[in-house]
């Protein structure tokens, strides 16, 4: 068995360091390299089941071959398509299927072995294997980055063509739908990556069962709160928290911490209320959630550590305008509850609002960090500052 794994993380666009930076500080990983959605990372196999454990990261997958095809992007169709089904006799099957069932914790009918056998005889004989009733169902997706035109082949074309000798070499099932085993493709100009899916569904669905309008992805809620340092003792807010997305994955995250959350919306309690319900059996933090006014809390002056929340970005919530009115109110009110020293975290996507706000009142507040981060399509700032006034 090979003793460590090249490994795939889609990350948040805009948080790849926030997510590097917890590889780092959770597992003994090497080469941890971050690129654009993505970080890479080297990991010795005993501790390839832990990967799952990470909560910054989207989707996890194996590398299992990357190559420069020459040419590729000169190539016509027919030749480009059959030069990649070519790299499937490439690609090691041996160290996929183990990191696989390393962390999936299920068996691949006959392990790798059986795998690396048939691919040798269908390399050697062109013999094709039989699909049987213990043969895995899979699926081959291809994604192509950069200009896509400068290929003669579409993206559908190469996961197909790649499939197709998939199931004549393994006998594995095609099923787009229900499957066992994701392929990834990933082109870009003459570079190929083939990798393989380690987690079932994508790992930014978790704590929420009650979702409301503008209800936050759970990886991006760890990213904000990464941002904010979170020591043990600490009380950390989000006090237009709507259905709880960033306080409880705080107190999953962090269990020496206090969190409160706070909405002006009683069905936003009610998610809350719900959400939490789901959850706090996992965690030993204590996680509130109280009805109020955010430019009017009824806390005492210096008594939170860390506030984290998202801004109305003036889209599906609010307007632009009641933005520009809303964003000093709310740092005001921060400014006062914050204690000295204290970070606040905030993401919109009404950037020119934000900084505006915090240029009005610059000498309160010390920008820790920034970051442009992808939110579905929309590009907001996220904001890590630290309160300079008691």
């Amino acid at each position: 068995m090979p003793e460590s794994a090249h490994l795939y993380a889609a990350v948040i666009t805009g948080f790849e360091k926030v997510a590097s930076r917890e590889i780092s500080e959770k597992l003994p990983a090497t080469e941890c390299i971050s690129g654009r959605g993505n970080v890479r990372f080297c990991l010795d196999l005993n501790s390839v089941p832990d990967i799952l454990k990470l909560r910054s990261i989207d989707n996890l997958y194996v590398v299992f071959y990357e190559n420069e095809l020459v040419g590729l992007t000169d190539m016509e169709k027919e030749e480009a398509l059959r030069t990649i089904q070519e790299q499937i006799s490439y690609c090691n099957w041996k160290l996929a299927i183990d990191v696989y069932q390393l962390v999936r914790e299920t068996n691949i009918y006959g392990g790798s072995d059986r795998v690396v056998d048939q691919m040798r005889e269908f390399m050697r004989e062109g013999k094709r294997c039989e699909v049987t009733e213990n043969s895995p169902k899979f699926r081959v997706t291809c994604k192509r980055c950069g200009e896509k035109e400068i290929h003669a082949f579409s993206s559908m074309d190469a996961a197909s063509k790649f499939g197709a000798e998939i199931n004549n070499a393994l006998g594995w099932k095609c099923s787009v739908k229900e499957f066992d085993i994701e392929v990834m493709l990933r082109i870009e100009k003459d570079n190929m990556t083939v990798m393989m899916a380690l987690n079932d569904e994508s790992l930014f669905k978790r704590n929420i069962c009650a979702y409301g309008p503008t209800t936050m992805r759970s990886t991006v809620c760890y990213c904000m709160l990464h941002l904010a340092n979170i020591k043990p003792g600490d009380v950390v807010m989000d006090s237009m928290c709507g259905g709880g997305s960033i306080p409880i994955e705080g107190a999953l995250a962090w269990e020496n911490a206090f969190f409160l959350g706070g909405d002006n919306h009683k069905l936003a309690m009610e998610r809350c209320k719900k959400n939490w319900s789901s959850n706090s059996s996992s965690t030993k933090s204590i996680c509130e959630f109280f009805n109020w006014d955010a430019t009017n809390l009824p806390l005492r002056d210096n008594c939170i550590d860390a506030l984290v929340t998202d801004l109305p970005f003036g889209k599906k919530i609010g307007l632009k305008t009641d933005n520009r009115l809303l964003y000093p109110i709310l740092l005001n009110e921060w400014k006062r509850v914050l204690r000295k020293g204290g970070r606040l975290v905030v993401m919109s996507h009404d950037k020119r609002s934000l900084e505006k706000a915090i240029l009005a009142d610059r000498s309160s507040w010390h920008i820790k960090a920034n970051h442009i981060v992808n939110m579905g399509g929309l590009q907001c700032l996220c904001l890590c500052l630290i309160n300079t006034q008691s």
